[in-house]
């Protein structure tokens, strides 16, 4: 594989598992200095490991991401360690099902405190580290549910539409300090936390369901972990350098 981030320092919230984990071991196989942050420390292991037999290196950090002094403390540590920051994926999600009539008060601060406040946090307090660098950008995992008004989900679906905001406006904003800032907005991809909060512990209910959401697909599949990592490795690339500001969905033809 090309080291296409050869030398490069990339932090990837959210990468214990899913999108976040796939980003991390191919964003490592090309050459980047890899950080992963999440919140529980054994899936940041399990990541490590896997980098680890493709034949490169990581270092994790646990943080919560909706934490300020765990961020302050995240970004120390990489200012400490390499100086400075190039690549900034923010992965770290939260996905919570329930009617908005149903869904508790600690539904809704979950998933905002996660999806939007952890993801603004984190952008701001990277940015003195990746001002002045080349190509320095950031990456938001967003979510066609960002554009979508689906009972059950709304909650979820706002506090996307949010990362979608942000994503435009960090765009503008830091386009004075050539930041480049895009979203990546996956349709239904089979990961551990969209199997787990669509089907829950239920085995039956999670085969049958996964066929009837991989029917609503125009490609007739859910997406893998590892095609949303290549489309982040082309955004977080010099190929994309006059890329900023964009929502770029990867759904197959499921569409908005």
């Amino acid at each position: 594989m090309p080291k296409t981030f050869e030398g490069r320092v990339a932090l990837i919230t959210g990468g214990g598992g899913g999108i976040g984990r796939a980003i991390a071991r191919s964003f490592a196989a090309q050459g980047a200095n890899v950080i992963i942050a999440s919140r529980r420390g054994a899936p940041l292991e399990e990541t490590l490991e896997e980098i680890a037999r493709l034949g490169a290196k990581a270092t994790s950090v646990t943080a919560d991401v909706s934490s300020a002094p765990d961020v302050e403390n995240l970004l120390a540590r990489i200012a400490r360690d390499h100086g400075h920051l190039d690549i900034l994926v923010n992965a770290a999600g939260v996905l919570r099902m329930g009617l908005l009539n149903a869904a508790s008060e600690a539904d809704f601060d979950a998933t905002f405190a996660t999806n939007v406040k952890g993801l603004w946090l984190v952008t701001k307090l990277a940015v003195p580290l990746m001002r002045g660098r080349d190509n320095a950008n950031v990456i938001n995992i967003s979510s066609i549910a960002g554009t979508r008004t689906d009972p059950g989900i709304g909650i979820y679906e706002a506090s996307k539409a949010a990362v979608n905001t942000l994503t435009k406006v960090m765009a503008k904003e830091l386009a004075a300090d050539r930041i480049r800032v895009n979203a990546i907005a996956p349709g239904p991809i089979d990961t551990e936390l969209y199997q787990g909060s669509v089907f829950g512990d239920d085995g039956e209910a999670e085969a049958n369901s996964r066929g009837r959401g991989a029917s609503a697909v125009p490609f007739g599949r859910m997406g893998s972990p590892d095609e949303v990592a290549r489309l982040a490795c082309f955004l977080a690339s010099p190929e994309s350098d006059f890329i900023s500001g964009s929502i770029t969905s990867i759904d197959g033809a499921m569409g908005y």
